[in-house]
């Protein structure tokens, strides 16, 4: 008899093809669009396997493996996680959850039905192994941080609607988090999260938004904090509101923030003194500025393991005498300036400079980097993204023109920054992966590729 497993996913997409491959290999594919369906489900049906997405609404995949965790019945149930963050799944969450084995998206027939298999044998051979107890698996904060994140793809023109939007993103977030505690307590009585989320949905308005959002930046920044400027992006640019202030050599800080990310510049008398962001990609991460100095990667994983809380790592590596201040402060000046560069570049968004707002790390790092050259090189930037993005799209695939290689001499005509590039393309990956996987930014490494391809070191490969 063929086995039965259940795939959870919120996309339909994703369910349509991963349950196509199922039934092509034979094996009864279940659907399921989310943790509490899926447990619904459960309820009444028998699997043999579950294939679990990580990032879903209303009930995610970690939340979704406590549950099963708890039930005695269902507890031993073999899961294997989906996600596009495979490795960071890999290392935190399987041993956590009690899943089997792990798959990154996007992932190919052959190699799905690889884990299936490789997942059936080991449970039906009793190698699974050991599966943790609901009560003993940690909270999994970054998953909620990822829920709570807005939802809705784009907000509505009309002030007044957005206003309404708007509120309606808050109430579901502030009752996700709610919710994720409740579950905690095992003793309320039945109909416990309905009653909170309903009393949440009425409770936030857009006439209490107004009123929360003024606690949470007095709380972000201090209770001396004056927001002065605000507005959007799309029509007041970064660029101009920074040179204003380098104008008016006004001291605060300038928020930026998307649906997905934020970042922030501490301004003294107009000019930057450092940037903090959350929601970006790792390739502003201070320690790969670091690597890019000298710093070994293994003294870098040594500080990320064992620094103190509160320490910053800069000033850690300092102390073990792995780096000296001077290239801390370089790397820092590089993270700053790529996070102004790419600030500078965003097209929607809203912004608030506050004044009174203070920060130790940026009166620790006191850069003072020159606005003006900031917005300039912003500028530059903006004008070669334009080139770049319009001559490739990320989703292509690249192979390199062996004869056209052959023919220059690479160690006199390319850089060490187009070498390394030029040998991470293998003909399978897109630019996109491409890029994730290169040491350098995003934008250096589409400068590159750009440039590959004008001088026919390159091509693109033909869609299969």
């Amino acid at each position: 008899m063929s086995a039965r497993i259940l795939v959870v996913d919120d996309s339909p997409t994703i369910r349509k093809v991963v349950s196509s491959i199922l039934v092509a290999r034979e094996y009864e594919a279940l659907l399921a669009e989310d943790g509490q369906e899926a447990l619904d489900l459960l309820g009444t049906e028998k699997v043999d396997l579950v294939l679990l997405d990580f990032v879903m609404p209303r009930m995610n995949g970690y939340q979704f493996c406590r549950e099963l965790r708890a039930n005695q019945e269902l507890k031993n149930l073999p899961v294997v996680l989906m996600s596009a963050k495979g490795d960071k799944i890999r290392e935190q969450f399987v041993e956590q959850t009690g899943a089997i084995d792990a798959i990154t998206k996007p992932f190919d027939a052959r190699g799905l039905v690889a884990v299936v298999e490789g997942a059936l044998k080991r449970q039906e051979e009793g190698r699974a192994g050991p599966v943790p107890d609901a009560e003993a698996m940690p909270v999994d904060d970054a998953s909620l941080l990822e829920e709570i994140r807005a939802s809705r793809t784009s907000l509505s023109d009309d002030p007044a609607l957005r206003r309404v939007q708007a509120a309606q993103e808050f109430a579901i977030a502030i009752e996700r988090v709610v919710r994720s505690e409740l579950r905690k307590l095992r003793k309320l009585p039945p109909g416990t999260d309905d009653l909170v989320k309903t009393a949440i949905e009425r409770a936030i308005r857009p006439e209490t938004m107004a009123a929360l959002t003024t606690l949470l930046r007095a709380l972000s920044y201090g209770e001396n904090t004056r927001e002065v400027l605000a507005g959007d992006v799309s029509v007041t640019s970064i660029a101009e509101v920074l040179q204003l202030l380098d104008l008016q050599r006004q001291s605060g800080a300038l928020s930026v923030f998307t649906r997905d990310a934020e970042i922030t510049l501490h301004v003294r008398h107009g000019r930057v003194d450092y940037a903090a962001w959350r929601g970006l990609s790792a390739e502003f991460l201070l320690g790969r500025y670091l690597v890019e100095g000298g710093l070994a990667k293994d003294q870098l994983a040594k500080v990320l393991e064992n620094r103190s809380a509160g320490k910053l790592i800069g000033e850690a590596l300092v102390e073990l005498g792995f780096v000296t201040p001077e290239a801390a402060r370089r790397a820092l000046q590089r993270q700053t300036s790529e996070l102004v560069y790419e600030v500078v570049r965003w097209k929607s968004g809203r912004f608030a400079f506050s004044v009174g707002a203070e920060n130790p790390t940026s009166a620790k790092a006191a850069l003072a980097l020159e606005t003006s050259a900031l917005v300039m090189e912003g500028f530059r930037r903006v004008d070669e993204w334009r080139l770049i993005e319009g001559s490739f799209d990320f989703d292509d695939v690249l192979y390199p023109d062996q004869g056209a290689i052959e023919r220059l001499d690479s160690e006199t005509n390319l850089t060490k920054g187009e070498r390394s590039v030029l040998a991470a393309i293998d003909s399978e990956k897109t630019i996109r992966e491409l890029v994730g996987q290169m040491p350098q930014s995003s934008f250096e490494v589409c400068k590159i590729l750009y440039q590959l391809l004008n001088s026919r070191l390159v091509r693109r490969k033909a869609p299969a």
